[in-house]
């Protein structure tokens, strides 16, 4: 028993050594924050950052020296640390402030309905709400006309590419005509050429139709010498002579 007791008196102390250290750090904290030192301010509440106060004041410090995302984490962690429900609202309603610096505002909206939960009556936090809804609409209004964008810009490049591709198949058709009538045409032409020389094999040389009818002429008047010869009297013969 008295050993159990020694243990809790430990323990009791450390806290309380502990509970001073964190007093001590946020109390530093808070001066140099007042001071518009925020780089000692960020190191002092480092060091309590166990205590809820200590990660809260944090989050402060973080977020006005624009260091907006480490500060969202420092929210987080002071609403999930916090024990009261109006220590709990700072924290959500700060981390919805954080979350609208990004541009979340579907986060933001969140958070501050998560702050609203715990203190209803915060005004403050209803306006941020009513702000962030807005800014939400109006994004997701922004998203759905980009969408739209997008789409119809789809939808007339696959058109264009139809319409391409249409076009294509069309003057291909052509060229495919064009290469057939040509393609007839040079039959044509080759056919006219091989009549031509045909032509001009059949017909007869000039000097070789002189040359034939010079033959020709030549042959008959043999011919006639011939018959003129055959046609002459034969001589008689000679009385035969007696002994």
């Amino acid at each position: 028993m008295a050993r159990l007791n020694l243990l809790l008196l430990l323990l009791a102390c450390a806290l309380g050594l502990h509970a001073q250290q964190a007093d001590r750090a946020i109390r530093q904290g808070n001066s140099a924050y007042k001071e518009g030192d925020l780089k000692d301010a960020v190191k002092a509440y480092s060091n309590a950052e166990k205590d809820e106060r200590g990660m809260f004041n944090l989050g402060n410090a973080l977020y006005r020296q624009d260091s907006v995302k480490q500060a969202q984490q420092s929210y987080e962690n002071a609403a999930s640390m916090a024990k009261g429900p109006d220590a709990q609202a700072k924290a959500y309603h700060n981390l919805g402030n954080s979350w609208m610096r990004q541009g979340k505002y579907q986060e933001a909206v969140n958070a501050y309905k998560e702050a609203l939960k715990r203190t209803p009556g915060d005004d403050d936090t209803r306006y941020n709400l009513a702000y962030a809804q807005e800014k939400l609409a109006r994004q997701q209004q922004q998203q759905k006309q980009d969408q739209n964008k997008d789409q119809q810009q789809k939808d007339q490049q696959k058109k264009d590419q139809q319409q391409q591709g249409d076009q294509q198949k069309q003057d291909q058709q052509k060229q495919n005509d064009r290469n057939k009538d040509q393609q007839q045409k040079d039959q044509q032409d080759q056919q006219k050429q091989d009549q031509a020389q045909q032509g001009q094999q059949d017909r007869i040389d000039p000097q070789d139709a002189k040359r034939m009818l010079d033959a020709a002429q030549q042959q008959e008047k043999d011919v006639q010498e011939k018959v003129r010869r055959l046609m002459q009297p034969k001589p008689t013969s000679p009385p035969a002579k007696d002994w």
